[in-house]
């Protein structure tokens, strides 16, 4: 059982709303469905997966704590959502007061004892002094997964391992694009990034006497591309992917912006 694994950037969100129970439950679904893995599940089945387990009993305890969850068939590996709802919702929770915080577990039908883990592991994390109001506080998806981690008993040690950090590099070639772009790191809570200032090759290329008239670069505007570079974890990845495209559309159709994802060997200092 791996915590971290388990947890998807994805599937979090500090700005959660809901209206009512059902309508949690629904936009719960709808994160799990955000992330990489339930491509193949439709979002209907994770609501009625969540809500048939909320009609066996409710999972809104005391505190402002909600711990959804469910078994679904199609589904080989745990994944687990946190969502902060700030002005909180009615769940039916035992002191009958509003939910402001959803930790959700799916996992796979035939892992019994290994689902039960996962929930006693999460109960433990929200049961500790301070942890709701940490929680609570927190400004990023990425706040919210390390302030989580941070109070596991073997979670938080892992996300500095050998080999997951890596290097995320944004080729941006439309420099009015990069407002969005910040945008997105702010909502992960990437705060340290370094942008440089490129040239494409035609750019460079067209200033030699031998291969001038072969390029033409629309009346007298030069072609810059800004780069930017960021240290990201690895299982970071796809959720930032999914931000970026969630603004510009399938990168791969999307001539303004290009992404690379490198191994770091070796840091230090950064």
């Amino acid at each position: 059982m791996n915590l971290a694994e388990a947890i998807k950037l994805e599937s979090c969100s500090i700005d959660f709303q809901a209206i009512d129970k059902k309508d949690a439950l629904r936009k719960i679904a709808a994160l799990f469905k955000r992330v990489h893995g339930f491509e193949d599940i439709e979002e209907n089945s994770i609501y009625r997966g969540l809500k048939e387990r909320e009609d066996l009993g409710s999972t809104g305890f005391a505190h402002g704590i909600a711990m959804p969850h469910c078994q679904l068939a199609s589904l080989k590996k745990f994944y687990i959502s946190i969502a902060i709802c700030r002005k909180g919702v009615m769940f039916d929770s035992i002191d009958g007061k509003k939910t402001r915080i959803f930790v959700s577990i799916i996992g796979p039908q035939d892992c019994r004892n290994e689902h039960l883990q996962y929930l006693a592991a999460c109960s433990h994390v929200l049961k500790q002094p301070g942890v709701i109001n940490e929680l609570l506080q927190t400004n990023s998806r990425i706040n919210l997964f390390e302030e989580f981690l941070k109070h596991t008993d073997n979670g938080y040690g892992k996300l500095s391992s050998k080999g997951l950090d890596k290097l995320l590099l944004l080729v941006v070639q439309d420099e009015s694009i990069l407002q969005d772009i910040t945008e997105v790191f702010v909502e992960y809570g990437i705060q340290q990034s370094i942008i440089l200032n490129g040239s494409q090759m035609e750019n460079l290329i067209s200033k030699v006497p031998l291969f001038m008239g072969f390029f033409n670069f629309t009346g007298d505007k030069n072609p810059s591309t800004k780069i930017v570079m960021a240290k990201i974890m690895k299982d970071h990845i796809n959720a930032i992917l999914r931000g970026l495209e969630d603004i510009f559309g399938d990168l791969d159709s999307f001539s303004g912006l290009k992404l690379l994802v490198l191994d770091i060997f070796f840091a230090k200092g950064f």
